[in-house]
C-alpha cells in the first residue's frame, strides 16, 4: 500500500510540472509575440514619407499611378542571383516634388525601409541624377507581391547601384534627413 501512494504522489508532481511548463512556454510565446508586433502602423502598399516625427506625405499604389510612369527594363544583381525585370515605376524625385519641390534641396539623405525591417540609405544627389532612383509598383505589368505573397507591394530601385543591395523590397517608409 505504501508503494501505491508514493507512485500516485510522483504522478501528481509530474502532472503539476508539466502544467507549469506549458504555462511558462505560453507566457514566453506571449512576450515574444508582443515584442515582435508591428507598432509602426506601416503596411505594404502604402509609402509614408517623413522627416523626423513629421509625416510629409503618404502614397498608395493608386496615388503613384497618377504620377509620371516609366517602364524600366533592368537586371537586378543580388545574393539570390540575377533577375530580369520590366518594372513600371515612378521617379522618386517626382514623388518628392508632388509633396514639395523644395524637399530635394532641403534634405541630404533618405533612409528607406521595408516591412521586414530591411533598411538602406541613399544620398539626395542620387535622387537628383536623371534616370536613377524609382519607386516600383509593377513588374511585367503585374503588381509586385507583398511579403505574404499577395498583390500590392512597393519597391525602391537605384539603377546606378551595381549589385542591387540597396533595392528595398516591400517598401513602406522613407525618412528624409
Amino acid at each position: 500500500m505504501v508503494e501505491t501512494s508514493v507512485d500516485t504522489s510522483k504522478s501528481a508532481k509530474s502532472k503539476k510540472r508539466l502544467v507549469l511548463g506549458i504555462i511558462f512556454l505560453l507566457l514566453v510565446i506571449a512576450v515574444f509575440s508582443f515584442l515582435n508586433h508591428d507598432k509602426t502602423g506601416l503596411k505594404e502598399g502604402k509609402l509614408v514619407i517623413k522627416a523626423g516625427d513629421t509625416i510629409l506625405g503618404s502614397f498608395t499604389i493608386a496615388d503613384l499611378r497618377k504620377l509620371s510612369a516609366v517602364e524600366k527594363k533592368m537586371t537586378i544583381h543580388s545574393a539570390q542571383g540575377n533577375t530580369d525585370n520590366y518594372f513600371t515605376c515612378t521617379p522618386l524625385l517626382a514623388v518628392l516634388n508632388s509633396i514639395d519641390p523644395a524637399l530635394a534641396q532641403n534634405y541630404k539623405r533618405i533612409v528607406v525601409k521595408g516591412i521586414d525591417g530591411y533598411t538602406s540609405g541613399l544620398d539626395m544627389s542620387e535622387v537628383l541624377q536623371p534616370d536613377n532612383v524609382y519607386v516600383v509598383y509593377a513588374d511585367y505589368g503585374k503588381p509586385l507581391k507583398t511579403k505574404a505573397g499577395e498583390d500590392g507591394s512597393l519597391r525602391i530601385i537605384i539603377c546606378n547601384d551595381e549589385f542591387g543591395q540597396r533595392s528595398v523590397k516591400w517598401l513602406v517608409s522613407m525618412e528624409l534627413q
